[in-house]
């Protein structure tokens, strides 16, 4: 992906409405993801014009109707292409190629961090995200979380008064969960950032939510755990961090609660522990160039990263792919029919088939191949 990472970074242009039209119908075209459009733009050296021609599109009154609405609604379109795209996002092998931004577009291009945790944190935790977010604001960062309830609320609450970056899974008109309607008006008013890489109007599907951590992570120059639990989105979150080489911070919880077994295990296997904003900005300073120290690096990734090398994940997605059809079956399912990789990596591989738009996860922690596909989809 070296290429399509370098195509990126070296591209800052304005691109004209009908290269938009053609990009928005790549994007929204059937099983394509992320990954498959940057392949897609590889394979023909960046044309949108002669990527458009290897998919069947969306419809371009579809692509249109994308383009009016930001207009009509006061939202706006950024292209991965343009100066005003988030840089952070442009290095990551499944960078969107678009986002639907509302609030201010500035906050995009300064340095941030993020703060994510558990939805049903505790009182205490809450306080501390909120105080925290707040002090680390007063000295120019910005706050980027994922909207959800509990940690995530409380940073964006504490991040109003100096600028903070609200990540939605779904579309930027859909506000989830409902009872943070006072807090998405707050952050436009108070000159905040709401974005998603979803279109307006998408409603709220768990197969987006590992989306949504990914962007997060993308976003931020370090990741702060509060309250994660051992199987949480917290944790995807960081493990996103990690591939993109960015600091793990982890505000330690007591033994007995497990809504910080997740984080206080991420810190015996090497992530920083922090109990200040003063922790995290000496950390930041000490590791503003190259993110993750060394000697902790490699024990982060056994903890949160894929551990097959590329020939066995390949393997491994021809497997679930070939155990799969449109009816939904539950994960552990899957996962007991093979017996190639563990569970964390099994995981990670299920993130790597939705982001391609290969399989699609289903509520109650199903996944099947995408409705009218009855072959796996090589």
């Amino acid at each position: 992906m070296k290429k399509v990472k370098c195509l990126l970074a070296t591209t800052n242009k304005e691109i004209n409405i009908e290269e938009k039209i053609l990009w928005l119908q790549i994007c929204f075209s059937k099983g394509v993801g992320p990954l498959t459009f940057w392949k897609l733009l590889q394979k023909t050296n960046g044309s949108v014009k002669a990527a458009v021609r290897l998919v069947t599109p969306c419809p371009e009154k579809t692509a249109e109707d994308i383009l009016i609405k930001h207009n009509q609604t006061g939202l706006q379109l950024i292209f991965a292409c343009e100066k005003d795209f988030p840089q952070g996002l442009k290095f990551t092998k499944d960078c969107p190629p678009v986002l639907s931004v509302t609030g201010s577009i500035a906050l995009l291009q300064r340095r941030g961090v993020a703060i994510v945790g558990a939805r049903n944190a505790s009182l205490v935790g809450k306080i501390f995200a909120n105080k925290m977010a707040g002090n680390l604001g007063k000295t120019g960062l910005t706050i980027i979380s994922g909207f959800a309830r509990g940690i995530d609320s409380a940073a964006h609450e504490g991040g109003l008064a100096t600028g903070t970056i609200a990540v939605l899974p779904g579309g930027i008109d859909v506000v989830y969960p409902p009872e943070n309607a006072d807090l998405y008006k707050a952050i436009i008013k108070n000159n905040g950032t709401i974005l998603s890489e979803m279109m307006p109007g998408t409603n709220i599907d768990p197969a987006l939510f590992p989306r949504r951590n990914r962007l997060i992570a993308g976003l931020a120059d370090g990741i702060i755990l509060i309250e994660a639990a051992a199987r949480s989105g917290s944790l995807i979150t960081a493990k996103n961090a990690v591939e993109q080489g960015k600091e793990i911070f982890v505000v330690p919880g007591h033994p007995s609660d497990p809504r910080s077994k997740g984080g206080n295990t991420l810190i015996k296997q090497g992530a920083a522990l922090v109990d200040s904003s003063e922790d995290v900005l000496e950390m930041l300073n000490i590791t503003r160039n190259r993110a993750i120290r060394p000697e902790k690096k490699q024990c982060l990734e056994e903890a949160v990263c894929d551990t097959l090398d590329n020939e066995e994940a390949e393997s491994v997605k021809n497997a679930i792919l070939s155990e799969l059809s449109v009816v939904p079956i539950s994960i552990e399912a899957l996962f007991q029919y093979q017996n190639a990789c563990n569970f964390p990596d099994f995981l990670s591989i299920l993130g790597e088939l939705e982001l391609d738009g290969k399989i699609l996860r289903h509520a109650n922690n199903e996944v099947s191949l995408p409705e009218g596909d009855s072959l796996p989809p090589f």
